[in-house]
């Protein structure tokens, strides 16, 4: 049979029109049930039915158009003109049987290769997992957009308080929503087995809200409802919100229905516009002082409102602790205190009053908010922080508790850069280089943005790879060539491989740090001197002060800065809130013990004695360098070479300023050990140097 025939048999029977009509009806109704389904919140497998009932389709028209014709005088049989187009039509339907069933198989492996791999995802989550999504604002005015917000974001909390219920966490919340994802998609990646979505609309003075709540292995619309009321009658639909969801859970539950933040009309208003502005500083990074002042005002309000709420007293102690203002939050936490003790984010706030204070009972406050919320991701990682930094005598008694309240915390909250820094971290400052790895390659899956840059440059350098941190910080840069702190980091790494003659090309007025990592005390010393003036509360400079007065011998004055910093009583009480409290701590015992009178040597025993035995101190190689000073100062010169040794096998690269210039190491300055570390620093810089220029290469970055 010829290729003319064939398409003349086509023409003949009108099958090519018939095909292009088909398409195009198919394509337009298929796009309008896509929209509806989206906009309806019905459930996704009706777009997919819909687009199988098309393709499945195809081949019954196509047959109808070969077989029968539209006349004036009706439907009626095609004939067929010869044995030739008898041939034609047996090819022709060869041809549209197989092209039909080759688009069928090659959209099916599709659908049940997404339903396999999400279902792969979904069983381990636990059937009383939730998440509330940001509620859409479908108001033409969207300023309104902190009511549909806010309501997603109070529904949260209050179910979050309900004994039963686990509820993902904000952040990872509105990331995965921001990803436009499907329902089954979105679940699978915050490990939960039921969303609750929603949106909220002003049509003048009505609210209409509608919400609806997902099977997340299915994307099958469990409940949903709709509720036109007006503004003052917000708070009971988000109570009937709360209920219903509660009710579809935990049918067999006793659980009582948390209460919201407030039962008063006004205070709550208060409070989500409060919270709305609250949220752009933190999702911001960077705190905007204008936005949470006027988020603390609100908040104000909100407690005048309704004296009565825990949660607004709370809230407002928690923007104050966050602008820095620690006398001012006084008040308003106790308050919340006083209102409900048993409200774990009023205990955790309460814990992070008493941690920016320097006060011991911050790890009691922060296991209390775990006690009563085992899903308050953020009480979590503040416990994990305060046992992280406890002293403790043998690091693997507390590794595997660490890792699971690190890892409980990221699995309420598996899209938030903050929890895999958190873990990354941990694992990185310990040794677990494996552990750190899987976490870099995690954030590199995740994200893609300044931050997770910057995250990955900082596990980098804990893990001794300086040349990928500097890479990494210079995508950073890349990214925000405006942002000076990019630079000041670069200006710092390259000092760290002894690189000074480029890292003052990138900050030609060095600051403290560089300054520092150059080993320029007097220069150190006369810029700090004049910081302190304008920053009195900044506790990382008086100790970088003090230990420039050390290494120029000045040790009266070193002695004068470190007691203005509550040393050493805040670490005595078992305060150690970062590496540097431990560094001003040792940098005290060295003055005291270089001062040499009966005094303040038996003082600088005293403390060094204290600290034996106690390694952790939330950093393994910074706790050998110290643990290896104490002993110094002890005369048991043995075990504290031996705990020196062990720099050697470290991948991660101390401060080079540190090791060489601390007082109680410099009686070693003529032993071996002592001396292989200096070496071996020095070889291992000069190799990052050389290495430096290929990584950048590879990584096709250029400073």
């Amino acid at each position: 049979m010829s290729e003319g025939s064939l398409l003349s048999e086509l023409r003949k029977r009108k099958v090519v029109q018939t095909a292009a009509i088909y398409g195009a009806v198919a394509w337009g109704v298929t796009e309008v049930i896509v929209t509806v389904v989206e906009q309806l919140f019905l459930p996704q497998w009706v777009s997919t039915l819909a687009v199988i009932g098309f393709v499945v389709g195809f081949p019954v028209a196509m047959f109808l158009a070969w077989t029968f014709d539209l006349t004036s005088k009706g439907l009626r049989r095609t004939s067929v003109a010869s044995r030739r187009g008898k041939a034609s039509i047996v090819l022709s339907l060869l041809l549209m049987i197989s092209g039909t069933a080759g688009l069928f198989f090659l959209i099916k492996p599709a659908i049940p290769e997404r339903e396999a791999e999400m279902a792969s995802s979904l069983p381990s989550a636990p059937h009383n997992s939730i998440a509330v999504l940001p509620f859409e604002n479908s108001s033409p005015d969207q300023n309104d957009v902190y009511l549909s917000e806010g309501l997603s974001d109070e529904l949260r909390d209050q179910l979050n308080r309900v004994s039963g219920l686990r509820i993902a966490a904000r952040s990872s919340s509105v990331a995965v929503r921001e990803k436009s994802a499907g329902a089954v998609s979105m679940a699978a990646s915050l490990g939960v087995a039921s969303l609750v979505e929603g949106s909220l609309r002003r049509q003048g003075n009505k609210l209409k809200i509608s919400v609806q709540l997902i099977e997340g292995s299915s994307g099958l619309t469990l409940w949903s409802e709709t509720w036109e009321r007006g503004p003052s009658e917000l708070l009971n639909v988000q109570q009937a919100i709360a209920e219903q969801v509660v009710l579809h859970i935990l049918p067999d539950s006793q659980s009582a229905v948390a209460t919201p933040a407030t039962r008063d009309v006004k205070a709550n208003e208060l409070l989500l516009l409060a919270r709305h502005y609250e949220q752009q500083v933190h999702d911001r990074q960077e705190v905007d002082v204008e936005t949470l002042l006027e988020a603390i005002s609100l908040y104000r309000r909100a407690t005048e409102a309704d004296p009565e709420s825990a949660l607004a007293f709370s809230r407002l102690a928690s923007a104050l602790l966050y602008l820095g203002e620690l006398d001012a939050a006084e008040a308003p936490i106790f308050k919340a205190l006083s209102l409900n003790p048993n409200l774990s984010e009023v205990q955790n706030t309460l814990g992070e009053y008493y941690w920016a204070r320097g006060m011991p009972e911050a790890g009691a406050a922060f296991s209390r908010a775990v006690e009563l919320n085992r899903n308050n991701a953020d009480a979590l990682n503040n416990v994990a922080m305060v046992l992280w930094l406890a002293y403790q005598k043998n690091v693997s008694d507390i590794v595997v508790e660490l890792t699971d309240l690190y890892t409980r915390a990221l699995e309420l909250d598996p899209l938030s850069l903050s929890r895999h820094a958190a873990l990354g971290e941990f694992f990185a400052k310990n040794g677990y280089l494996e552990g750190a790895e899987t976490e870099i390659r995690k954030i590199r899956e995740l994200f893609d943005n300044v931050e997770s840059y910057r995250l990955i440059g900082w596990l980098k350098e804990l893990i001794g790879e300086l040349d990928q941190a500097i890479a990494w910080t210079i995508r950073a840069r890349d990214l925000e060539p405006d942002n000076s702190d990019h630079i000041e980091k670069l200006a710092a790494l390259y000092a760290r491989i002894g690189d000074f003659e480029t890292a003052l090309e990138l900050e030609p007025e060095p600051s403290v740090g560089l300054l520092f990592l150059m080993r320029r005390y007097p220069d150190l010393i006369d810029l700090a001197e004049l910081l302190m003036i304008e920053e009195p509360g900044d506790m990382d400079l008086r100790y970088l002060l003090a230990f420039a007065y050390n290494a120029t011998g000045q040790f009266d004055l070193s002695l004068h800065v470190l007691s203005t910093t509550g040393l050493p009583d805040t670490v005595l009480n078992g305060v150690v809130r970062s590496i540097s409290d431990l560094e001003g701590f040792y940098t005290l015992i060295n003055a005291l013990a270089a001062t040499d009178t009966p005094e303040t040597s038996e003082l600088a025993r005293s403390l060094a004695q204290w600290g034996d035995g106690r390694s952790w101190w939330g950093d393994i190689a910074w706790g050998g360098l110290y643990r290896g000073c104490g002993l110094a100062m002890l005369g048991r010169h043995e075990e504290a070479l031996r705990w020196l040794a062990d720099l050697k096998e470290s991948p991660r690269m101390l401060w080079y300023p540190t090791i060489r210039d601390t007082f109680c190491l410099q009686q070693y300055a003529e032993e071996p050990v002592y001396r292989d570390i200096l070496r071996l620093y020095d070889e291992r810089k000069a190799a990052l140097r050389k290495r430096l220029p290929a990584t950048l290469a590879e990584f096709k970055v250029a400073l």
